[in-house]
């Protein structure tokens, strides 16, 4: 017995190492990307926002801007001159290019990012689909009066069965207004799907945000439309990441729109925006 307790003393370290071995090697990306983008284009500003980076290739790294690139969106209208194109600059913001768009929404239009980097050219397409007036939808959050007379909400971030597919983002307090130069407000989304919730194998995290405002406060919520394509790709990439399960762990290969070897999703989105009293809602 002595012996077999020495024995498993002298094992368990070695088996400690293995593991950490193992689970260095699951943190290295099978895949290295020439370049990740985030960004596209929307209705509400004209000012129009697209940020280039190297990705970082282990969890101690950030992701490293990438400069001197061009970049243009072509909004679906055949134009004359150029006129169709959105020419991007590099902001102050190394990796963050701005472009103003003149035209009008090209509502059911294709529009067409072009990125040429390192005598590299990638490109991507997506369709701008007219968003459903708020006032007209149901909203995703639910609130109810408290005995202070203060109103208590609740926003899950996922919510299934409606009829078009939408990203949300609800301000209010200290939670910003919705900006698409903004590149950290991903965590501020909701969304509603078109598709069902995940069976049995990729069953829901209990995802929600909850606030607490007086009647008087006032709320903003924006409606971002999505296209087919986009809400396609944001329900695989929930699948590897907020629905966890028994095989949460294998990927379902969320593919972006973008030529190339290239991490991400250029979007084109029409927004919709209503302030309300928290007594409104």
């Amino acid at each position: 017995m002595r012996n077999y307790l020495l024995l498993m003393v002298l094992l368990i370290p070695g088996l400690s190492g293995c593991k950490k071995s193992l689970d260095d090697q699951f943190l290295v990306p099978k895949r290295q990307y020439d370049l990740s983008v985030e960004g596209g284009f929307n209705t509400r500003f004209t000012t129009q926002y697209i940020r280039l980076s190297k990705p970082a290739m282990s969890p101690d790294q950030d992701p490293t801007p990438i400069s001197k690139a061009v970049i243009s969106i072509n909004d679906g209208r055949s134009g004359v001159g150029g006129k169709s194109d959105i020419l991007f600059k590099e902001s102050a913001v190394k990796g963050v290019y701005t472009g103003t768009a003149i035209n009008e929404p090209n509502y059911n239009g294709a529009y067409t990012l072009t990125i040429k980097y390192n005598d590299k050219s990638y490109t991507a397409v997506d369709t701008l689909r007219q968003v459903v007036n708020i006032v007209d939808d149901f909203l995703p959050l639910s609130t109810k009066i408290a005995a202070d007379g203060k109103y208590n909400g609740t926003i899950p971030k996922h919510t299934f069965g409606y009829l078009n597919p939408n990203k949300w983002m609800i301000s209010y307090s200290d939670i910003p207004l919705w900006n698409p130069g903004k590149f950290d407000q991903s965590k501020y989304y909701s969304y509603t799907h078109v598709l069902g919730s995940p069976n049995s194998l990729y069953p829901l995290n209990n995802l929600k945000r909850t606030f607490t405002l007086g009647k008087d406060d006032y709320i903003t919520i924006y409606k971002l439309s999505l296209s087919e394509r986009y809400a396609k790709y944001l329900y695989d990439v929930f699948m590897e990441t907020d629905w966890s399960g028994l095989f949460s762990s294998v990927p379902v290969n969320a593919t972006g729109n973008i030529s190339g070897n290239v991490q991400g999703y250029f979007y084109a989105i029409d927004v919709d925006a209503r302030r309300y009293k928290a007594s409104e809602l």
